[in-house]
Protein backbone atom coordinates (compact mmCIF):
# COMPACT_ATOMS: atom_id res chain seq x y z
CA UNK A 1 0.00 0.00 0.00
CA UNK A 2 2.51 2.63 1.13
CA UNK A 3 4.74 1.26 -1.80
CA UNK A 4 1.99 2.16 -4.27
CA UNK A 5 1.66 5.29 -2.97
CA UNK A 6 5.10 6.21 -3.30
CA UNK A 7 5.37 5.08 -6.30
CA UNK A 8 2.50 7.04 -7.66
CA UNK A 9 3.63 10.25 -5.77
CA UNK A 10 7.33 9.99 -7.74
CA UNK A 11 4.92 9.60 -10.73
CA UNK A 12 3.66 13.05 -10.24
CA UNK A 13 6.72 14.20 -9.57
CA UNK A 14 8.48 13.06 -12.44
CA UNK A 15 5.78 14.55 -14.39
CA UNK A 16 6.24 17.69 -13.09
CA UNK A 17 9.66 17.93 -14.23
CA UNK A 18 8.69 17.19 -17.44
CA UNK A 19 6.81 20.00 -17.32
CA UNK A 20 9.09 22.03 -16.15
CA UNK A 21 12.10 20.69 -18.52
CA UNK A 22 9.68 21.68 -22.03
CA UNK A 23 8.55 24.67 -20.21
CA UNK A 24 12.53 25.96 -19.77
CA UNK A 25 13.34 24.15 -23.40
CA UNK A 26 10.48 26.53 -24.66
CA UNK A 27 11.39 29.41 -22.53
CA UNK A 28 14.97 29.26 -23.40
CA UNK A 29 14.19 28.54 -26.91
CA UNK A 30 12.07 31.94 -27.07
CA UNK A 31 14.88 34.09 -25.76
CA UNK A 32 17.44 33.07 -28.31
CA UNK A 33 14.64 33.87 -30.79
CA UNK A 34 13.90 36.76 -30.24
CA UNK A 35 17.29 37.60 -29.17
CA UNK A 36 19.39 37.09 -32.32
CA UNK A 37 16.73 36.36 -34.76
CA UNK A 38 13.96 39.32 -33.92
CA UNK A 39 16.98 41.76 -32.41
CA UNK A 40 14.11 42.33 -29.59
CA UNK A 41 14.87 40.61 -26.09
CA UNK A 42 11.60 39.22 -24.02
CA UNK A 43 12.36 40.90 -20.43
CA UNK A 44 10.90 38.03 -18.44
CA UNK A 45 12.50 35.03 -20.14
CA UNK A 46 15.92 34.54 -18.29
CA UNK A 47 14.16 35.52 -14.95
CA UNK A 48 11.77 32.84 -15.50
CA UNK A 49 14.27 30.24 -16.72
CA UNK A 50 16.17 30.44 -13.80
CA UNK A 51 13.06 29.86 -11.36
CA UNK A 52 11.85 26.90 -12.71
CA UNK A 53 15.10 25.33 -13.33
CA UNK A 54 15.26 26.20 -9.29
CA UNK A 55 12.21 24.10 -8.58
CA UNK A 56 13.72 21.48 -11.75
CA UNK A 57 16.12 20.57 -9.74
CA UNK A 58 14.69 20.65 -6.20
CA UNK A 59 12.08 18.19 -7.30
CA UNK A 60 14.52 16.04 -9.71
CA UNK A 61 16.70 15.85 -6.84
CA UNK A 62 14.17 14.24 -4.71
CA UNK A 63 13.35 11.35 -7.38
CA UNK A 64 17.61 10.87 -8.13
CA UNK A 65 17.89 10.02 -4.16
CA UNK A 66 15.42 8.07 -4.46
CA UNK A 67 16.72 6.02 -7.00
CA UNK A 68 20.23 6.04 -5.50
CA UNK A 69 21.32 8.09 -8.35
CA UNK A 70 23.60 10.87 -6.50
CA UNK A 71 27.29 10.98 -6.77
CA UNK A 72 28.78 9.43 -3.34
CA UNK A 73 32.36 8.42 -2.79
CA UNK A 74 32.28 5.73 -0.75
CA UNK A 75 35.45 3.89 -1.66
CA UNK A 76 36.78 4.19 1.80
CA UNK A 77 33.40 2.88 2.98
CA UNK A 78 33.87 -0.48 0.60
CA UNK A 79 37.40 -1.08 2.48
CA UNK A 80 36.53 -0.94 5.75
CA UNK A 81 35.26 -3.70 7.69
CA UNK A 82 31.54 -4.67 7.94
CA UNK A 83 30.94 -2.94 11.32
CA UNK A 84 32.91 0.38 10.26
CA UNK A 85 30.68 0.14 7.31
CA UNK A 86 27.50 0.06 9.24
CA UNK A 87 28.96 2.83 11.49
CA UNK A 88 29.46 4.93 8.79
CA UNK A 89 26.55 4.75 7.27
CA UNK A 90 24.34 5.02 9.77
CA UNK A 91 26.32 8.42 10.99
CA UNK A 92 25.49 9.21 6.70
CA UNK A 93 22.02 8.74 7.18
CA UNK A 94 21.84 11.03 10.38
CA UNK A 95 24.13 13.54 9.31
CA UNK A 96 21.94 13.80 5.79
CA UNK A 97 18.63 13.75 7.15
CA UNK A 98 20.05 16.39 9.88
CA UNK A 99 21.15 18.51 6.60
CA UNK A 100 17.97 18.21 4.82
CA UNK A 101 15.45 19.24 7.80
CA UNK A 102 17.99 22.20 8.72
CA UNK A 103 17.48 23.14 4.69
CA UNK A 104 14.10 22.78 5.44
CA UNK A 105 13.52 24.73 8.28
CA UNK A 106 15.50 27.52 6.79
CA UNK A 107 14.05 27.27 3.24
CA UNK A 108 10.86 28.11 5.21
CA UNK A 109 12.46 31.19 7.10
CA UNK A 110 13.31 32.37 3.62
CA UNK A 111 9.79 31.97 2.29
CA UNK A 112 8.73 34.18 4.89
CA UNK A 113 11.45 36.65 3.90
CA UNK A 114 10.49 36.42 0.08
CA UNK A 115 6.77 37.10 1.13
CA UNK A 116 7.58 40.97 0.94
CA UNK A 117 9.65 41.09 -2.23
CA UNK A 118 8.68 40.56 -5.47
CA UNK A 119 10.88 39.91 -8.64
CA UNK A 120 11.53 42.58 -11.16
CA UNK A 121 10.14 41.12 -14.72
CA UNK A 122 7.69 38.40 -13.37
CA UNK A 123 6.13 40.32 -10.39
CA UNK A 124 5.78 37.23 -8.47
CA UNK A 125 6.70 37.38 -4.93
CA UNK A 126 9.95 35.16 -4.15
CA UNK A 127 8.19 33.32 -1.70
CA UNK A 128 6.72 31.46 -4.70
CA UNK A 129 10.46 30.70 -5.91
CA UNK A 130 11.99 29.99 -2.65
CA UNK A 131 9.12 27.36 -1.63
CA UNK A 132 11.65 25.49 -4.05
CA UNK A 133 13.65 24.98 -1.00
CA UNK A 134 11.79 23.34 1.72
CA UNK A 135 9.30 21.35 -0.51
CA UNK A 136 12.44 19.96 -2.04
CA UNK A 137 14.35 19.21 1.32
CA UNK A 138 10.98 17.53 2.40
CA UNK A 139 10.46 15.63 -0.38
CA UNK A 140 14.12 14.18 -0.16
CA UNK A 141 13.78 13.69 3.40
CA UNK A 142 10.75 11.02 2.55
CA UNK A 143 12.61 9.78 -0.55
CA UNK A 144 15.64 9.01 2.05
CA UNK A 145 13.33 6.38 3.48
CA UNK A 146 11.69 5.19 0.51
CA UNK A 147 14.67 4.82 -1.42
CA UNK A 148 15.14 1.95 -3.80
CA UNK A 149 17.12 -0.92 -2.44
CA UNK A 150 19.20 -1.53 -5.62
Amino acid sequence: MIRKTVERFERIIEWAGSIILVALLLIVWAQVASRYIFNNSIAWTEESARYIMIWGVMLGASIALRRGYLISINLFIQKAPKSLQVIARGLNAVLSLFFLGLLAYQGLKLVEIGANMESPALGIPYSWVYMAIPVGATLMIFAYFFRSRS
